[in-house]
């Protein structure tokens, strides 16, 4: 019975995670992304768009970790969903080269991960 409460709690910690990694795979396998018809607007609100899913990713990865380790007060609660978020943008990237029509970039990685970090730095500021 424990096992039982004990799969139950990893597996609802860490399903909004994968709901929300698929999510981003859906999107990112998609040809053509709607944009703006101005140039600077459409790059500023795709950036934008990568900053705030990743910081998303990482808050979800941190939400896990706290669930599942309560008692654990090592960095590590806080270096693995962030080291995990940058591993799936560059991931994403690799599969968005895959994509017709579209292409992986590191400087998307880049924004990604500015959004995980910007979530890091929030959350270790106020917990």
């Amino acid at each position: 019975m424990k096992l039982l409460h004990k799969n139950f709690i990893f597996v609802s910690a860490y399903s909004p995670v994968i709901i929300w990694a698929i999510a981003i795979f859906i999107v990112s396998g998609q040809q053509v992304i709607p944009g703006f018809s101005l140039q600077t607007t459409d790059f500023l609100f795709k950036k934008a768009g990568h900053i705030t899913a990743y910081a998303i990713m990482y808050l979800l990865l941190f939400r896990a970790q706290k669930i599942t380790r309560p008692q654990d007060t090592s960095h590590s609660v806080w270096l693995v969903p962030l080291i995990f978020t940058v591993l799936y943008a560059a991931s994403d990237e690799i599969h968005q080269s895959f994509v017709f029509g579209r292409h992986g970039t590191l400087r998307d990685v880049g924004f990604d991960s500015l959004g995980a970090a910007i979530a890091f730095l929030k959350l270790y500021k106020y917990l």
